[in-house]
């Protein structure tokens, strides 16, 4: 199923981080922007932190799970996204990740102010995942 809705949305991987996303529109009276997402079972957002806050919203599919860390406190939080559960503000600065917990597939959009831009991605080094080692179970690779 998951493989029809990625050709239907046009979707592609995301390298590095995982899943599949297609850029959707840039509101340029704002600077934001949103896209299309979409985990599997074997495809999903690896952990990673964002310069900037990220909105996401489930559209449909399977339920997740979304892992948020501080790591300038320690606070751990889990999140489900579902039909039930369908907004998540991740913060500027917090670890994330958000992987499939039920089904084949999940379909979210994701909004940011400013738009993404590269420069805004930051992966785990292994100073990090040494300090807390529960980490890397949430990294692809």
């Amino acid at each position: 199923m998951e493989i029809s809705r990625i050709e239907e949305l046009g979707l592609s991987p995301l390298e590095g981080e995982g899943g599949y996303w297609r850029f959707i529109t840039q509101f340029s009276q704002y600077s934001s922007g949103c896209i299309y997402y979409l985990v599997t079972k074997d495809s999903f957002s690896s952990l990673h932190r964002l310069s900037c806050d990220e909105m996401w919203f489930f559209l449909e599919g399977g339920e997740c799970e979304q892992l948020l860390f501080d790591e300038k406190s320690g606070k751990c939080e889990k999140r489900i996204l579902s039909s039930c559960h369908r907004h998540s503000l991740v913060k500027e600065g917090i670890w994330q990740s958000t992987r499939l917990k039920e089904g084949e597939w999940a379909l979210f959009t994701t909004v940011m102010c400013p738009h993404y831009t590269d420069d805004m991605y930051s992966s785990p080094d292994a100073s990090l995942l040494e300090k807390y080692p529960f980490l890397k179970e949430y990294c692809n690779g």
